[in-house]
C-alpha cells in the first residue's frame, strides 16, 4: 500500500486508498450505462497511483483531475465525462438551485395541484412539497443512469413518486392491521396494549394509519377490516353485558342494551376514523390515501351471531359515509371503500344480502364503495380467491399484487406491498418509430418498446436491491411490528428477502391515443386489437423478466392523475423537436391538454355504461397489476339501475366503480349530483365537488377552488362516459 497522503477539503490528511477510486469509477460507469470488470477497475486505480506516486501529498481536486485523465487515456471517454459531470456538479448547482427556488416560490404563492390528495394551502404540505423538489432533483442528478435521465426528460418513461425514491421506501401495501393489534405493539417508542373495545380499536387504527403511511408512498389498504374488527366488537358486547348484569339488569335486557352500546361504539369509531383521515395530514404532508375492504366471509366459518355483527360493522361504516359530517353533513373522500363481492355468499346468507343492498344504496349517493369481484370466471383476483381462498384487495386507486405463494404453497396477499411504478409514454415511442423507420415503423416500435422495457427492468432491479438493504427501523410498523408479512424483525436488521413478495409495476397510459396514431381510429372504434397486441407483448416480456430475475413484475394500467397532462405536454414538445404534427391538438375527441389514462376509452365517447364495460373488458383483464373499470351514471338515484350495472360488472370479473359528481353548495347547503361549477338551486360557485380523479375520489373543487391540475380539470369537463 502506498504511503501517499490525500489532502481533503478540510485540510486533513488521509492515506490514499485505491478502493475509493474504484468505487467512484463504478458509480460513474453506472451513470452512463457501462460496466467495467474488476480487472480493468484495478488497472485504472493503479494507473492513477502511478501518475501521482512521486508526490508525498496530493489534493482531492488534483486526484479527481488525474482520474478523469486516466479514464480518457484508457478509452473510457463516456465514463470520464460522467465522472467529470459528477465532479463538476457545482457548475450546474446555481441553475438547479434557481429552479428549486422558483418551484418553492410557486408552492408558497400558488400552491401545487399535482396530486388532489395534497392540500397545499397548509404549511406542513408546503414544506413537504418543497422538500420533494429537492429530493427529486438530487435523485435525478446522482442516482439515475444516463439513459434513465434522458428518457424521463424526453418523456418516453415516467418514474412515479420520484421525490420519494431517494428514501428507499416501499409503495402501496396491504397492511396487516389485525396482526399489529393482536397482542399489542410498539409505536413511536410507546408500548400499546391490545384494544379491549371496538371503539378503541378504531381509534388506534386511525393513529397507526397516520404513522405508517408517513413511512411509505402510495396507497395504504386495511384489507378485510370488518373481520379484523369482529373480535373487538364481541369484546365490547361481552364487557357491556357483564357490566349491566352486575348492575342487576336482566340478562336478555342487558344483551339488548349492550348491543345498542356496541352499535354506538362502531358509529363513533368510524366517525372518528373518517374525521382523522380527512382533516389530519400524515407527517408526509398529504392525507393518508387509505382504502378499506369489507363484505366477504365464509358462512361456514362464522356463526349467525358473528355474521350479524359483520353485517353491522359494514352497514354502520356505510351509514357513516352517507351521513357526512358536521351540521351541513358534508361528504368526505377518505377512506376509499371497496366491497368484496362473492355472489354465492350473497345468495346463501341473508346478512350478506342485507349488506350488499346497503352498499348499492351508498354507491348511489356517495359513489363509494367500489366493488371487487371474487366469484367471476374471469380475472386473476377471482381465480386466486377461488383456488387458494386468498383475497387480493386493491392497493390505492387500482394497484394489485401478483400471485405469490410462501414455502408451504399458501397464497399470501395481506401483508404485502409494491416497490414502485414506471410508466411508458406509448405515443412518443410510436411516433419516434414512425419518424425513424417510415417504411417499417411497426418493427421499429417493438424494438424501441423492448429497449425501454429493459431500462425499466434495470431500474427496478436497482430498486429491489435498495429496498433489500434498508434497515427495518426505517418503517418499524411494517418491518418490526408485523404490518408486512414476516415483518417482526429487529430494528437493526435489513429488509432482506422480504422483497421476494413485493411487486414492481410496468405502467401503460394513453392506449386510446396510441391506437389513433397506429390506425387512425379511436380505441372504441378499432375494437382494441392494437391495445391488446401491446398488452400481450408486455405480458410475455414481463413473464420472461420474472423467470430470469426472480421478481414479481406486473402490468399496471396507470391512473394518470397529473401524468395525463404531463405526458400530453411532453408529447407536444417532442413533436415540435422532431418536426411532426401533434395530431391531438387539432383532432375531434382529443385534447392537447391531457392523455387518456391507461386502457380506458376516451371520456368523450357517447356510449352507454354497458357498452363501456364491454369495450374495456379485454384490456382490463390484460392489465392485472393495476386496473379499475368505471362508468358514468346520469341518474344515480335509480338504485335498481345502479345495482344492475354493478352485478353485471361483477359477472365480468371487474373491479367496478360508479361515477357522478357529488356537489355541496357552501351558500345554500344544497347537495346535488352531476354538477361541476354552479349550484343548481342558487347559482353559487362556492361549491365543494367530489369527482373521481382516476381510480379514487377527490375534490375537483373546494369552495370554488380546484385541487386538481389543469389537464385533469379539462378531462373532467369533457367527460361523457366516465
Amino acid at each position: 500500500m502506498s504511503k501517499l497522503s490525500v489532502i481533503k477539503k478540510d485540510n486533513s490528511l488521509e492515506t490514499f486508498d485505491p478502493k475509493k477510486i474504484i468505487s467512484a469509477v463504478e458509480k460513474a460507469a453506472f451513470r452512463c450505462d457501462r460496466i467495467i470488470d474488476a480487472e480493468n477497475l484495478e488497472r485504472i486505480a493503479q494507473e492513477v497511483l502511478h501518475r501521482v506516486k512521486n508526490q508525498e501529498k496530493v489534493s482531492v481536486s488534483e486526484l479527481h483531475e488525474t482520474v478523469i485523465a486516466v479514464l480518457a487515456f484508457l478509452q473510457y471517454k463516456e465514463v470520464a465525462e460522467a465522472y467529470a459531470e459528477y465532479r463538476y456538479y457545482k457548475t450546474t448547482y446555481a441553475k438547479t438551485f434557481e429552479q428549486l427556488r422558483q418551484d418553492a416560490d410557486d408552492v408558497l404563492r400558488l400552491g401545487d395541484r399535482e396530486n388532489a390528495n395534497f392540500d397545499s394551502s397548509l404549511v406542513s404540505t408546503k414544506g413537504t412539497l418543497i422538500k420533494g423538489y429537492l429530493t427529486k432533483s438530487l435523485y435525478k442528478q446522482f442516482y439515475l443512469s444516463g439513459n434513465e435521465k434522458k428518457l424521463i426528460e424526453r418523456g418516453d418513461i415516467y418514474i412515479h413518486d420520484l421525490r420519494d425514491m431517494i428514501l428507499g421506501c416501499i409503495n402501496c401495501c396491504l397492511f396487516d392491521i389485525g396482526n399489529i393489534l393482536k397482542g399489542g405493539f410498539e409505536m413511536s417508542n410507546v408500548q400499546y396494549s391490545e384494544p379491549k373495545t371496538v371503539l378503541t380499536a378504531l381509534q388506534v387504527i386511525g393513529d397507526i394509519t397516520l404513522v405508517a403511511t408517513a413511512q411509505q408512498f402510495g396507497g395504504f389498504t386495511l384489507p378485510e377490516l370488518d373481520k379484523v374488527l369482529l373480535p373487538y366488537a364481541l369484546k365490547s358486547e361481552r364487557a357491556a353485558i357483564k357490566r349491566y348484569t352486575e348492575m342487576g339488569v336482566d340478562l336478555e335486557k342487558a344483551k339488548l342494551i349492550a348491543r345498542k352500546d356496541v352499535i354506538r361504539e362502531l358509529e363513533q369509531g368510524f366517525q372518528s376514523l373518517e374525521l382523522k383521515l380527512n382533516t389530519v395530514p400524515c407527517s408526509r404532508g398529504d392525507f393518508a390515501f387509505t382504502t378499506i375492504t369489507f363484505g366477504q366471509w365464509n358462512t361456514e366459518d362464522y356463526s349467525a351471531e358473528e355474521r350479524d355483527w359483520l353485517c353491522h360493522i359494514g352497514s354502520i361504516m356505510l351509514a357513516v359515509r352517507r351521513k357526512g359530517h358536521g351540521k351541513d353533513q358534508k361528504p368526505v373522500v377518505f377512506p376509499k371503500l371497496v366491497y368484496l363481492y362473492d355472489e354465492k355468499q350473497i345468495q346463501a346468507d341473508e346478512f350478506s344480502k342485507q349488506l350488499f343492498d346497503e352498499a348499492v344504496r351508498t354507491s348511489s349517493q356517495c359513489m363509494y364503495p367500489d366493488y371487487l369481484s371474487l366469484s367471476s370466471e374471469y380475472g386473476s383476483v377471482s381465480e386466486i380467491y377461488q383456488k387458494y381462498g386468498a383475497i387480493t384487495s386493491p392497493m390505492g386507486c387500482r394497484a394489485f399484487l401478483s400471485l405469490w405463494q410462501n414455502e408451504e404453497g399458501k397464497a399470501i396477499t395481506v401483508g404485502r406491498c409494491n416497490i414502485g411504478a414506471v410508466s411508458l409514454n406509448l405515443p412518443i415511442i410510436l411516433s419516434l418509430a414512425q419518424k425513424n423507420q417510415p417504411q417499417n415503423w411497426e418493427a421499429e416500435f417493438w424494438r424501441l418498446l423492448d429497449e425501454r422495457l429493459e431500462i425499466i427492468r434495470s431500474f427496478f432491479k436497482k430498486r429491489y436491491d435498495i429496498v433489500r438493504h434498508q434497515k427495518c427501523s426505517s418503517n418499524p410498523l411494517a418491518f418490526t411490528q408485523g404490518g408486512l408479512y414476516e415483518g417482526n424483525k429487529n430494528p437493526d436488521d435489513i429488509v432482506g428477502d422480504m422483497v421476494r413478495y413485493m411487486t414492481a409495476s410496468f405502467g401503460i397510459t394513453a392506449l386510446d391515443e396510441t391506437t389513433y396514431l397506429w390506425t387512425g381510429k379511436r380505441l372504441v372504434d378499432e375494437g382494441g386489437e392494437v391495445s391488446a397486441q401491446i398488452l400481450r407483448h408486455l405480458k410475455e416480456k414481463l413473464a420472461q423478466f420474472k423467470e430470469e430475475d426472480g421478481y414479481l413484475y406486473a402490468i399496471y394500467g396507470t391512473p394518470a392523475e397529473s401524468l395525463c397532462a404531463t405526458q400530453a405536454h411532453q408529447y407536444a414538445r417532442f413533436c415540435n423537436e422532431i418536426g411532426i404534427e401533434n395530431v391531438f391538438a387539432n383532432t375531434k375527441h382529443y385534447s392537447p391538454e391531457y392523455f387518456t389514462n391507461s386502457f380506458h376509452v376516451n371520456v368523450t365517447e357517447l356510449i352507454t355504461p354497458f357498452e363501456k364495460q364491454d369495450k374495456e373488458f379485454q384490456d382490463f383483464h390484460l392489465c392485472e397489476g393495476g386496473h379499475i373499470q368505471y362508468v358514468r351514471l346520469d341518474n344515480p338515484e335509480n338504485v335498481t339501475a345502479v345495482r344492475a350495472m354493478i352485478e353485471r360488472g361483477m359477472k365480468m370479473g371487474f373491479y367496478q366503480g360508479v361515477n357522478f359528481d357529488s356537489a355541496y353548495c357552501g351558500d345554500c347547503g344544497t347537495n346535488s349530483t352531476n354538477v361541476l361549477f354552479k349550484c343548481p338551486k342558487c347559482g353559487s360557485d362556492d361549491l365543494s365537488v367530489i369527482s373521481r380523479v382516476c381510480g379514487y375520489l377527490g375534490y375537483s373543487n373546494v369552495n370554488g377552488m380546484s385541487r386538481m391540475n389543469d389537464g385533469k380539470m379539462a378531462e373532467i369537463k369533457n367527460r361523457v362516459s366516465m
